[in-house]
């Protein structure tokens, strides 16, 4: 007789970042994994650590409706992969299976535009906006010109003049899947990323971290070069707009599932930018799983398997070999354009006990583009420290002992932050 007849099968159209976690949740919990992508890709890292692998598009809806129902398919995990997202949406809901979210509010929460309208309507402070057949009414430059549903920087500009704003325009209509495009006011400050996680239709607060970001290129849009836990402006947030925020999401009928909104931060004066109703690409649920006790994707996770769990039930992938109280550190390391042949010290990481978490993205084959874009970070080191200062000596640490190196013999790895010592 088959063992396997009634294992619950999940199939993975996205979550590569995660790929250890998703892994050990399936083998703790007898789940079949199945991997799918284009073939022109080959072995995926999804496929790698799949048991199952099946060559269909992972934004071919009718194609993965199909393999669904074939292969007895039981639960569907998008991960946090934006673009996979809405198709993985419409393949759950065609084939009766549970998504934390649906189209109408993921388009809610993806859609810039939207985002800031739910904002303003909430009394929570956006940046000014401008209509793309109105920009005579820019009084004031530089501003900012973006894909109104696009992510990683793609298509930004920050423009200086008029005749900069047209060619921007055009710049950023291909990132677009609506073909629209936002214009606001630039606003020079840093930025904070405040987290909430939705359960059964309420916000739960998820702590704030402070982002620094810095240019790939000229007069392109910023990237996270480190982000650092806890803001020292948590409690004036908590004070000032919790609530609104809660509300507005409660209101708007979030049901499940990890967001995240990046807001300028001026002294603990808040302006909303924009938000990701899924847990952020840099595996943003390890910091909330450190200083919160619970685990973002594991409840994930869990829910597209139809189990409707509270998240202090969410506690299996929780390492307990960690001393708690550290302040906490995200930070990407970049590669320059080319493609990778070898790379070195991996297994140093992992043996580091000030690393939290190593999050590779890039692999020995890809080939990266200098595009100025998210697409360029390599991996993603999650530190825990006391002092800035042991911070900085774990980075030195990492950067002496991790190489990368493209098919041309060239160091490509490098540290877009700079840190002062």
């Amino acid at each position: 007789m088959n063992n396997n007849v009634n294992k619950r099968k999940l199939l993975l159209l996205g979550g590569s970042n995660s790929i250890d976690d998703i892994k050990k949740f399936a083998e703790t919990n007898g789940i079949t994994l199945v991997a799918t992508a284009h073939p022109r890709y080959g072995i995926t890292p999804l496929k790698a650590i799949a048991d199952e692998s099946y060559d269909v598009n992972a934004i071919d809806v009718e194609g993965l409706v199909k393999l669904v129902k074939e292969k007895s398919i039981t639960a569907v995990f998008p991960g946090c992969n934006e673009t996979v997202l809405p198709y993985a949406i419409s393949v759950a809901e065609a084939c009766g299976l549970p998504i934390y979210t649906d189209k109408r509010s993921w388009d809610t929460c993806a859609d810039k535009s939207q985002f800031k309208k739910m904002c303003s309507e909430a009394g929570i402070p956006v940046a000014k906006t401008y209509g793309k057949d109105n920009l005579d009414q820019i009084a004031k430059y530089p501003v900012v010109v973006k894909p109104a549903d696009s992510s990683g920087s793609h298509g930004f500009s920050i423009c200086h003049s008029k005749e900069d704003v047209i060619a921007a325009i055009e710049k950023a209509l291909p990132f677009s899947r609506t073909q629209n495009v936002l214009i606001e006011d630039y606003i020079p400050f840093n930025s904070s990323i405040i987290h909430y996680t939705i359960s059964s239709g309420k916000a739960i607060f998820c702590g704030i971290s402070d982002k620094k970001s810095m240019l790939l290129g000229e007069d392109t849009g910023s990237v996270m070069a480190l982000q650092t836990f806890p803001s020292a402006d948590t409690e004036k947030y908590l004070q000032t707009l919790d609530s609104k925020v809660k509300k507005m999401f409660e209101n708007a009928g979030l049901k499940e599932g990890p967001l995240w909104i990046e807001a300028f931060n001026n002294n603990g004066e808040f302006v909303f930018n924009e938000m990701g109703y899924r847990f952020g690409g840099s595996m943003t649920y390890y910091p909330v799983r450190y200083f919160y006790n619970f685990d973002q994707l594991e409840l994930m996770l869990k829910y597209a398997l139809g189990e409707n769990v509270e998240p202090s039930a969410c506690t299996s992938l929780i390492r307990t070999d960690v001393p708690k109280g550290k302040k906490y550190a995200i930070l990407p390391l970049h590669v320059k354009a080319g493609t990778i042949k070898e790379i070195k010290g991996e297994k140093d990481l992992q043996a580091n006990p000030n690393i939290y978490a190593y999050v590779p993205i890039h692999f020995v084959g890809d080939t990266v583009k200098g595009d100025a874009s998210v697409q360029q970070v390599f991996c993603y080191l999650h530190i825990l420290f006391d002092e800035e200062s042991d911070l900085i000596d774990t980075v030195d640490s990492v950067l002496n002992s991790l190489s990368v190196t493209s098919d041309n013999g060239e160091p490509l790895l490098f540290c877009l932050y700079k840190f002062k010592k």
